[in-house]
């Protein structure tokens, strides 16, 4: 079997099919569009920072119901809350840096940046203001656990001293029995009343002094090893929440500066241990303090402007409708006062009518009584 070349396979096809029914090129399909895959991944970037925080929110919120103020560990369950996921929200501000840097172009995911950088300045303050919330809920604990030990304390010293007052009051074996049932005190068994009363006496202090005394080192103490987890809990939430807000204090990025408010806290002027001998790190915390002021007022007086704009415009708008509720009030006055005055003429008009016909009727009835 010979081979042919392909020009002789298209010519031989061709004249097979006819002279319009040849071999054609198939036309060149067109590209396809180019997405914007730098922009939809940033949209999707920035909605899920939005799915982080809310996420954090119901998390910390739901956990800790209802609120109990005044329960040292209420408070620090909140803090330990707080900081265990702290890991979630710092996603979500990282989540925001990288969309914004993919989509530099896009101005809502710049805003919402900069709204979660400002987020982020009063977050590192409140995780920094958790360490003296902490040692507040611990100092509260230790004062609530001592106020209760020693009123445990009181009262089995009042108990024991009641029963150690019956033992020494007691005349005879049978009377000292009596007094321990009444009193829940130590029991004397059927042969120990054979015993003389004074041996029974010693006996008797003897055991209500242990008793009181093994119950006493059973109290709870704010140094024994029972508490010694919860201590180990309350340092490692303030470790935690340091570090948390060193964490947010280098996400909180401010684009005039071109810096984050870690940096400008560390290098207030230049790099290096230069900037915190020039610039001195306790002004630079004072500064950063006097813009949170600056722009807490700011948005205060922006709100301020927002309300009195929204006052003023509730305000012309109550006069609008008083306005025209008034001109309706005029117009249903005036068509009343011109439908009273159609009815006046009207009835003016029908009395002269009857005073005509009534002048008639006289002036024929005259006419034919000459």
């Amino acid at each position: 079997m010979e081979l042919k070349p392909p020009e002789q396979l298209d010519a031989v096809a061709g004249n097979a099919l006819g002279p319009d029914q040849g071999v054609k090129a198939l036309p060149a399909m067109p590209p396809p569009p180019r997405q914007d895959l730098a922009g939809d991944s940033a949209r999707l970037l920035a909605d899920a920072a939005l799915a982080l925080f809310a996420i954090y929110a119901v998390v910390v919120v739901f956990d800790n119901l209802p609120p109990r103020l005044a329960d040292p560990l209420w408070l620090l369950g909140v803090s330990t809350a707080l900081v265990n996921s702290v890991s979630i929200p710092l996603v979500g501000v990282v989540l925001l840096h990288v969309a914004a840097s993919i989509a530099p172009q896009t101005n809502w995911i710049h805003q919402r940046r900069q709204r979660i950088s400002r987020f982020a300045r009063w977050a590192a303050l409140g995780f920094l203001l958790l360490v003296p919330l902490l040692g507040f809920a611990t100092w509260r604990g230790i004062t609530n656990v001592n106020t209760a030990s020693q009123n445990q304390t009181a009262g089995l010293t009042r108990k024991a001293n009641t029963i150690l007052a019956a033992i020494n009051n007691a005349s005879s074996p049978q009377q000292l029995q009596r007094s321990m049932v009444l009193l829940q005190g130590p029991q004397l068994r059927n042969e120990d009343l054979a015993l003389p009363l004074p041996a029974l006496k010693k006996v008797g202090t003897v055991v209500v002094k242990q008793a009181l005394q093994a119950s006493l080192e059973q109290l709870p103490k704010p140094d024994s090893s029972a508490f010694k987890p919860l201590y180990i809990q309350t340092l490692r939430t303030a470790l935690l929440s340091l570090v948390s807000s060193l964490a947010f204090a280098s996400l909180a990025y401010d684009p005039l500066k071109q810096k984050s408010l870690l940096q400008s806290l560390i290098r207030p002027q230049s790099a290096g241990l230069s900037g915190l001998q020039r610039g001195g790190l306790f002004s630079s915390i004072s500064k950063q303090l006097d813009k949170f002021k600056r722009s807490t007022s700011n948005d205060a007086a922006e709100a301020q402007r927002l309300a009195d704009r929204r006052r003023s415009q509730n305000e012309l708008n109550r006069a609008k409708k008083q306005a025209e509720r008034s001109k309706s009030l005029r117009d249903q006055e005036m068509k009343r006062t011109l439908a009273q005055q159609r009815k006046l003429s009207q009835q003016r008009e029908r009395q002269q009518k009857l005073a005509e016909r009534q002048a008639r009727r006289n002036a024929n009835k005259t006419n034919r009584n000459p």
